[in-house]
């Protein structure tokens, strides 16, 4: 392990180094350390250097995307909310989500297998149910915002649909229906990725109906006052539309949509 941990430390330097399978099989198997620094600030962070720079081959990146496939690591004990597999799951997202980034403008990876991670990715989003953020002593589980991260490289990659589209969009709502009180900056991830989203595939009139009706499903559910989960999915929606509506403005995109915007949040504040 010391000897992986200097050649992950030489990658995120800059250095070059031969890039083996036994190498990437130990980048496989450390998603799922609880080890933040191990995990997050070395493992993921030498990935993202070896993909965002092009080190790693067409053979290599397919590997990887087959092994965490077949291993099926996006489900790994979904059943258990709150059990230290959410680490596995969401680091397994951050790998896709790198993957899809980089193979939306470089075409690397077959068409097959792209289509085999979005399809794996989208069901994996609908049953996700750790939302945790921060978890301490073992770093950032942000299943929500990692997910956040893999909707946005699915929505423009050129292999992705308008079905995609709106699976994300059913996504979206997953998770601000088991909303519980996000506090480490979800609702902008979320927002990032809605936007991506208005950039391809559903043009605004489609995107303003579905906020539309996303407001008045969840006023309505805020009625139940026995409900404080109600509440929180409420809050998150009205915070999301906050961050989309700057991005948007940010960006100078879709007029219409950020008029949208403004009149739902009127509605929805207090």
């Amino acid at each position: 392990m010391t000897t992986y941990i200097a050649d992950l430390k030489r990658i995120i330097s800059g250095e070059s180094i031969e890039i083996s399978h036994e190498f990437l099989d130990k980048m496989i198997e450390n998603i799922s350390s609880v080890d933040p620094e191990l995990r997050d600030e070395l493992n993921y962070s030498a990935f993202w250097k070896l993909i965002n720079n092009e080190q790693l081959s067409k053979q290599q990146i397919e590997y990887i995307l087959t092994v965490l496939l077949d291993q099926d690591l996006l489900m790994a004990a979904i059943e258990n909310p709150e059990s230290d597999a959410v680490f596995t799951r969401s680091f397994t997202v951050l790998f896709f989500a790198a993957i899809l980034h980089v193979d939306d403008s470089k075409k690397i990876v077959d068409e097959e297998l792209v289509r085999r991670t979005i399809d794996a990715s989208l069901q994996y989003l609908m049953k996700e149910q750790d939302l945790r953020g921060f978890v301490e002593k073992k770093g950032w589980a942000h299943a929500a915002a990692h997910g956040a991260d893999l909707m946005e490289s699915i929505a423009k990659h050129p292999f992705s649909t308008e079905e995609d589209a709106l699976k994300i969009l059913t996504n979206i709502h997953q998770i601000f229906s088991i909303a519980t009180g996000f506090k480490d900056d979800e609702e902008e991830r979320i927002a990032r990725s809605f936007v991506t989203l208005s950039q391809h595939h559903l043009n605004e009139s489609q995107l303003s109906a579905w906020l539309m009706n996303q407001a008045q499903t969840l006023k309505k559910v805020k009625n139940d006052t026995n409900k404080l989960q109600s509440y929180y999915s409420l809050l998150a929606f009205k915070n999301f539309l906050k961050s989309t509506f700057f991005l948007l403005e940010r960006e100078n995109i879709h007029d219409s949509l950020q008029d949208t915007i403004k009149e739902l949040v009127k509605e929805i504040m207090y």
